[in-house]
């Protein structure tokens, strides 16, 4: 026989309080809704995100901007509302003097709300990809490369299809692999994608046209045809691979070697990069190698840094083949300076390469003093391709060096000869002066022990 059991009518109670009591605290829990993100231009990213239920005491919004190098970012505090309901809103400053975060990154992001009673919500991930705000967006994709436009379709289809047959040359070219898929985010002229590009500031801007640039390891910006989209792509997609192929932890390919892979990927180095180089060796003033580590910033000598290193490039894959090019580029990211890994590959360094380029040409070789063999540091980001408004011839001599200036990252580009020697005195002054302060000071020194004594 089967008993029922019965249930005193206090524990009856005690059950139903506890259920109600949880239906309440979960309809007072943080509620989230209207989750979004607003940008009116490229300068800058709003938040928002609507809470209720559970009032709200703070509100921090974490993003990260995703890059195949290491993610990047950080933590914003939001102003609360009275009462801990409502919409909640921060800004990231995406490009000012503290922080470029440039168009077309992909940005991954959350909110951690905390109640005052500690309680804490936590939303889930969100990934986007960062897009000028003032136009309607599209895209398009191909093996591993997105293109975003908004201008020209035929525009769109000539920069993807340059994009990802260029990554296909090089990696061939360099015997290398680029790991991860790149996005492409097209202009159809300067002006309209100026808010996007991190300010350099100084008149070298406005002497020259930014047609693009390599703006993180898996990201181009391509700004103006310049009388075509092809070359412009093919340029910077190249850049994406010679970072693959060259960067390691602590040493990187010299911007000469990587801008002249960049134009020889080019269908053709163009009219200004040929004529600044033709006149430059027609003139015997080429620039020496080793003095163009970084780009030069005199809008003059632009189109013969580029001119120049495209034809060095183009006569060491003529004479030996890409085998030891791609050779050189392993070297050095494994960590060798440029100068070694040209030495254990061809048997010379960059000034017995120079000297073979001027031969090729039809110039005599330079004979280098032992002061001005030394070899440049490591260079930071990458100039973006540009083309000055006007072209002149450089002011140097035969002895390849450049007018002095500040390139990327305040490294000299095309620094005299006597650079060199000129340090070396002002370091052997310096120590003459360390070392007569430091015995004066040791004999005030014994004196005031003798003193205390």
């Amino acid at each position: 026989m089967t008993r029922s059991r019965r249930l005193p009518l206090a524990a009856i109670l005690i059950g139903l309080a506890l259920a109600l009591g949880l239906v309440a605290s979960a309809s007072a829990a943080v509620q989230t809704s209207d989750d979004r993100i607003e940008t009116a231009d490229p300068t800058s990213l709003t938040f928002h995100l609507r809470v209720s239920g559970d009032p709200v005491q703070d509100a921090v919004l974490t993003y990260r901007v995703l890059n195949p190098d290491g993610n990047v970012g950080g933590d914003l505090r939001a102003q609360v509302p009275t009462g801990g309901q409502g919409d909640l809103q921060v800004t990231l400053q995406t490009n000012s003097g503290a922080t470029y975060i440039p168009v077309g990154s992909r940005i991954s992001y959350h909110w951690e709300l905390t109640t005052a009673q500690g309680e804490e919500t936590r939303t889930e991930a969100q990934t986007f990809v960062f897009l000028d705000g003032r136009y309607a967006w599209q895209s398009m994709e191909r093996d591993g490369v997105t293109v975003y436009w908004y201008a020209s379709e035929v525009d769109a289809a000539l920069a993807l299809q340059a994009t990802s047959d260029a990554i296909t040359d090089v990696e061939a070219l360099l015997d290398t692999h680029l790991p991860y898929p790149v996005r492409v985010v097209l202009w159809p002229r300067e002006s309209e994608g100026a808010l996007a590009q991190r300010a350099r500031g100084g008149t070298f801007d406005s002497q020259v046209i930014t047609g693009g640039s390599r703006v993180s390891s898996d990201l181009l910006h391509i700004y103006d045809a310049l009388g075509s989209f092809v070359d412009v792509a093919r340029h910077e997609a190249a850049h994406l691979v010679t970072k693959v192929a060259g960067d390691g932890p602590f040493t990187r390919a010299p911007s000469w070697l990587d801008e002249g892979v960049a134009v020889y990927t080019q269908t053709s180095p163009g009219a200004g990069y040929r004529t600044a180089v033709e006149f430059a060796v027609q003139t015997d003033n080429t620039l020496r190698l080793r003095n163009l580590a970084a780009p030069s910033n005199q809008a003059s000598l632009v189109n013969t840094f580029y001119g120049q290193s495209w034809a060095v490039v183009a006569y060491l894959v003529e004479t030996y083949g890409p085998g030891p090019l791609a050779e050189v580029f392993a070297a050095i990211k494994a960590g060798n300076t440029t100068d070694q890994a040209f030495l254990d590959v061809y048997g010379f360094d960059q000034d017995g390469l120079y000297n073979q380029w001027r031969l090729s040409v039809g110039l005599d070789p330079i004979e280098f003093s032992a002061a001005a063999t030394t070899t440049p540091g490591a260079e930071g980001t990458r100039a973006p391709l540009t083309l000055p408004t006007s072209v002149a011839g450089g002011s140097s001599g035969g002895d390849g060096a450049a007018s002095p200036g500040e390139g990327a990252e305040g490294e000299t580009v095309g620094a005299a000869d006597g650079g060199s020697a000129s340090k070396a005195m002002t370091a052997l002054i310096i120590g003459v002066a360390t070392l007569v302060l430091a015995g004066g000071l040791g004999v005030a020194g014994m004196r005031l022990m003798r003193a205390k004594a």
